[in-house]
């Protein structure tokens, strides 16, 4: 695999290093963001007053 990164890398005009470094960055942030998932604790939702008005409300989503 890492061969065919390094020819990859050459047929682009790139050291294969930012390649290779590239690469395991990705697969750090997959496992990071496994660990981790990102949730939204609130909700917004926009409502129009009968005078025209935008009312945004904000909800508090439970876990």
């Amino acid at each position: 695999m890492l061969n065919s990164i390094k020819y990859f890398s050459y047929l682009l005009g790139v050291d294969p290093f930012w390649m290779i470094l590239i690469i395991a960055l990705l697969v750090i942030l997959g496992i990071v963001k496994c660990m981790y998932p990102w949730q939204p604790k609130w909700k917004s939702k926009q409502t129009k007053e009968k005078d025209g008005n935008i009312v945004t409300k904000y909800y508090q989503l439970d876990k």
